[in-house]
């Protein structure tokens, strides 16, 4: 069976990357799942960290943001899977860089097409497709199907 995995982040733009990637699984006769990534705990460690003048802001404290934070994206990929109404899509929620995260489930997924969207958040490099997307572009194998997203 081809297999589309669909990541979405938190950006308005999720549903529609969600029905575009949902539609094309479904004229490719495809398995869905649908994938979040959260920041890896020491991303949010950094910000907090004693040398910067924050105490009191320790490891437990990060590891449970980090939980949470996959609590709340479990529950956004479910609310995703409702709207799509297929309670055969399947869910994955990933910890690390995003991209990186990615390319790497992609594979271990065994994917045959990864469907993602194209806002931009910084950079004139990246100012048309975006800084996740461009990464994985360049580095993928895989046929990747982009929504454009108009941000």
């Amino acid at each position: 069976m081809k297999k589309v995995l669909i990541a979405l982040d938190y950006n308005p733009s999720a549903q529609l990357i969600a029905e575009k990637g949902y539609q094309l699984a479904k004229a490719m006769q495809a398995d869905v799942c649908l994938i979040h990534v959260v920041a890896d705990a020491g991303y949010y460690a950094v910000d907090y960290s004693p040398i910067m003048g924050f105490g009191g802001f320790n490891t437990a404290n990060t590891i449970e943001l980090v939980e949470e934070l996959k609590k709340q994206a479990g529950e956004f990929l479910s609310s995703a899977v409702k709207h799509l109404g297929d309670d055969k899509v399947k869910t994955f929620i990933l910890e690390g860089n995003t991209a990186d995260a990615i390319l790497s489930y992609a594979d271990e997924y065994n994917a045959d097409i990864i469907v993602i969207g194209s806002h931009s958040h910084s950079g004139l490099d990246t100012l048309l497709l975006g800084n996740v997307p461009a990464k994985i572009l360049k580095h993928t194998k895989k046929p990747l199907f982009i929504v454009p997203t108009g941000q």
